[in-house]
């Protein structure tokens, strides 16, 4: 998941810089150093009263890194009376405010950035848009333009003011986990040598956990030629019938963002751009202009977009039973198949496979070899006492969390 996340933010940097280089037929991908000096803005704030985040990356040239956050900028959202926010580098390229703040009618905000080697960077003054409450998110069951079965999670928002035209989707999902071969006991070790185990009650939760998704980019709609201004059925994410999320207990909480024009067509061009199978093609679609300004005599490359949206959310639970048949239950996220029965008794290298799986929690404790079978399908193996499975399909931990969300109703 680590790597995906890498992978995603990486095409993110990349395709506001092919779109910020303009237009060039055939083009050429710079790998000098100069490429480094791009910096890349990513700022949303939102009316919600929270902490607020704004993200500072710069890019390497292609083919020896991928983009590393700005350390050490100092980061501040000045308002238009005269207040400001200050924030705090939390991680790498990461700032989050030093306060929680939410975005109000009538102010406007702009992002100031001073990098570590003095350039400063500010945003053009943003305003809230309107706000429109998202009225209703619902699952239901369908069979896409694919064939394929499952459920379609969909949004209905209704706009009386007819002020609020530009909208994105993102959402985040949360699913119950259960390891499928799970037992109350751990298997440890007791003597390296000579080798000997036992079983003991687990320390923790390993049966129950939670796993969480967050879309990693929207989804976008306008209501500009429409002849009421009403998002009506408009879909944000499909779960296929066979998905391991929904296998047990399901929730997603969409978010909606009412955006500015210019924010909605920015972020809608650039999710065209990195969504194609390539982008480094040799037709570049056109200059994207963001809202990031060099002030002063400073010259380094900088692109992104610093907004400010209107959001609203709903969160929706479902059990799988809820839609299909319970014996067409989702398998679960690996094949687990049967158990293993590893031998204790060091080898002439020196070596256990039992003890080398429980210092290493490669696998987990299912049950005592007492009347299984040893390898092969032989009879019971004495130098094998437990018989064993993978980690995953003993300790939800593997996949998720064992703590269970504050929001969280069975």
């Amino acid at each position: 998941m680590k790597n995906q996340k890498r992978q995603v933010v990486s095409i993110l940097a990349w395709s506001l810089l092919f779109f910020a280089w303009g237009c060039v037929d055939p083009f050429p991908i710079p790998t000098d150093e100069g490429f480094n000096n791009v910096l890349i803005v990513e700022g949303t704030l939102t009316n919600i009263e929270s902490t607020q985040e704004i993200s500072l990356t710069r890019t390497a040239p292609l083919g020896t890194a991928e983009v590393v956050g700005e350390q050490n900028a100092s980061v501040t959202v000045r308002l238009g009376n005269g207040n400001s926010f200050a924030f705090q580098e939390v991680a790498p390229g990461r700032y989050q405010s030093v306060e929680t703040f939410a975005a109000t009618e009538g102010n406007t905000y702009t992002l100031e950035v001073i990098s570590a080697d003095g350039n400063t960077y500010t945003s053009t003054a943003q305003t809230l848009p309107p706000t429109a409450p998202l009225d209703e998110v619902v699952a239901r069951r369908i069979v896409n333009d694919d064939d394929i079965e499952g459920v379609e999670i969909i949004v209905n928002t209704t706009d009386p003011s007819g002020q609020a035209n530009f909208f994105r989707y993102t959402f985040e999902e949360t699913y119950k986990i259960i390891a499928p071969q799970w037992n109350q006991f751990e298997a440890f070790i007791v003597s390296e040598d000579p080798p000997q185990v036992d079983i003991r009650l687990r320390s923790q939760e390993e049966l129950i956990c939670f796993g969480t998704n967050s879309s990693q980019s929207g989804t976008f709609f306008e209501t500009t030629e429409l002849s009421s201004n009403e998002v009506q059925e408009f879909p944000v994410h499909f779960l296929e019938k066979d998905n391991f999320f929904i296998a047990h207990r399901y929730s997603i909480l969409v978010k909606q963002e009412v955006q500015s024009e210019e924010a909605f067509t920015f972020y809608r061009k650039l999710r065209e751009l990195s969504g194609q199978e390539n982008v480094f093609t040799q037709q570049q679609p056109g200059f994207l202009t963001g809202n990031i300004l060099v002030n002063g005599n400073s010259t380094p490359e900088v692109t992104g977009y610093f907004e400010v949206v209107s959001q609203s959310e709903r969160r929706i639970f479902f059990n799988f039973e809820d839609f299909f048949e319970p014996e067409g239950l989702p398998a679960f996220a690996v094949g687990c198949g049967e158990p293993q029965t590893p031998s204790l008794p060091v080898d002439r290298f020196g070596n256990s496979e039992l003890l080398n799986a429980i210092r290493n929690e490669s696998l987990e404790f299912f049950n005592d070899n007492i009347g299984g079978t040893g390898p092969g399908g032989a009879n019971p193996d004495p130098n094998a006492p437990f018989k064993m499975v993978p980690r995953i399909c003993g300790d939800c931990t593997v996949l998720g969390s064992n703590v269970t969300p504050d929001f969280w109703i069975e």
